[in-house]
């Protein structure tokens, strides 16, 4: 499937990396992540899934790997990094398990590693629905740390949700448990988890878990950031990927 996506830099930059939002987000998430990466001199590439943002809705089709094979598709399949942030980790971890992508380091930004059963996604997609500011000023008042170009994002990734074919994407996928596959790929290249500073998808004992598998380094927890810690602190955000970056390089 085509899938509509916003860019950053050069095509032809030597170094590319790849961006892939959450559920019911869009590519406007990476708003002010893709021309800081830009400025380092990367091609960004950061799509709208399937059934979000501009990109073609696809009832009935959903499954994880039809997601994730999308991408194989779309964007550089040889990326220095990939980032994905919530349930873009889903697609992150899905695409190298099928070698739709080969990055050579993935980042997961509090990625939704384990969901035991239908229900909770379920309720969490009701609450969102029910909930969600559907205006800048609620969505700011909401989140008071992003800035106004976030709050423009979030509300045209709302607009265009159909909230049933979100219901196919998240809960009817469910359940899943990633923690393992994560630890697999941390076997093959270096892979980084940045959390915020109380995650609700990667809590405490899965982190110590992943911590002990994946190396001190590997899981790091940013102060005073909520889920979305790029649009919540992206200073401390960016200056961590890219010291983590500089490491991941001495280690390949």
């Amino acid at each position: 499937m085509k899938l509509h996506q916003l860019t950053w830099g050069d095509p032809q930059a030597e170094r590319s990396a790849v961006l892939v939002h959450g559920v019911t987000s869009n590519a406007q998430s990476w708003i002010r992540v893709g021309p800081m990466l830009a400025a380092k001199g990367y091609y960004v590439v950061a799509p709208n899934l399937r059934g979000h943002g501009k990109s073609p809705k696809a009832d009935g089709h959903y499954s994880l790997v039809e997601m994730a094979g999308d991408l194989a598709e779309n964007v550089p399949q040889n990326p220095e990094f990939i980032i994905g942030h919530s349930f873009g980790g889903v697609m992150a971890v899905v695409a190298e398990e099928h070698g739709f992508l080969n990055p050579e380091f993935v980042v997961f930004e509090d990625p939704v590693l384990h969901f035991a059963d239908k229900e909770l996604p379920a309720r969490l997609l009701k609450n969102d629905e029910a909930n969600l500011p559907r205006d800048i000023e609620g969505i700011l008042e909401a989140n008071p740390k992003w800035e106004r170009v976030d709050a423009e994002g979030k509300l045209a990734s709302l607009e265009t949700i159909n909230w049933d074919h979100m219901k196919q994407v998240f809960s009817d996928n469910a359940p899943w448990d990633l923690r393992q596959k994560v630890v697999e790929i941390g076997k093959k290249k270096p892979v980084l988890l940045l959390l915020p500073e109380k995650s609700f998808y990667v809590p405490e004992d899965d982190a110590a878990d992943l911590r002990a598998a994946l190396g001190a380094d590997a899981v790091v927890n940013i102060p005073g950031t909520d889920h979305s810690i790029h649009r919540d602190d992206i200073d401390t955000y960016m200056n961590t990927l890219h010291r983590w970056i500089a490491q991941a390089r001495n280690r390949v």
